[in-house]
């Protein structure tokens, strides 16, 4: 049976919405940080390997490690995505964008759609911090861009939207 890819050229379809409220504020668009301008995303599940050798042995023996899971992405800087809305009463992941969550060290809830936020659609769901900030601009790329790490604080589900 041929594998079935998720298509994600309509624009609309990889998604991310960060707050700091709760994890059901980051399934709302209206409350939650909408994430503009990825050029790529990559969600990393990566299990540890603790390996030993033992005298008795003539090949290596491995266990498992808990995993480390990470979300790794680049960004178009949008001011207000990057800097915050500054009005208070957003949650807070809005209110200060991702330059102030960093700073700030402020846990968020996150939701990373596949394929849509409609009915039906599949999502990466976690909270973590976010870091590895770095905007850059030069000639050759004349808008500032930067990438994102969210280090995920627990494991990562996934759902469906309801």
């Amino acid at each position: 049976m041929p594998a079935t890819p998720i298509n994600v050229s309509a624009g609309s379809e990889a998604v991310i919405h960060l707050a700091q409220a709760t994890a059901a504020a980051a399934n709302s668009a209206a409350d939650a940080l909408i994430v503009p301008g990825m050029t790529d995303v990559t969600v990393n599940n990566s299990v540890g390997v603790f390996r030993f050798k033992t005298l008795d042995n003539t090949a290596e023996s491995a266990v498992t490690t808990p995993a480390t899971n990470s979300l790794s992405l680049n960004i178009v800087v949008d001011k207000t995505a990057f800097l915050g809305t500054g009005v208070g009463g957003d949650d807070d992941a809005k209110e200060t964008g991702l330059f102030g969550i960093s700073k700030n060290k402020t846990k968020v809830f996150f939701n990373v759609y596949l394929d849509g936020t409609t009915t039906g659609s599949t999502f990466f769901t976690g909270s973590g911090f976010v870091s590895g900030l770095a905007p850059t601009v030069n000639m050759d790329s004349p808008v500032w861009v930067t990438p994102v790490t969210i280090e995920v604080d627990g494991d990562l589900a996934t759902n469906t939207v309801p």
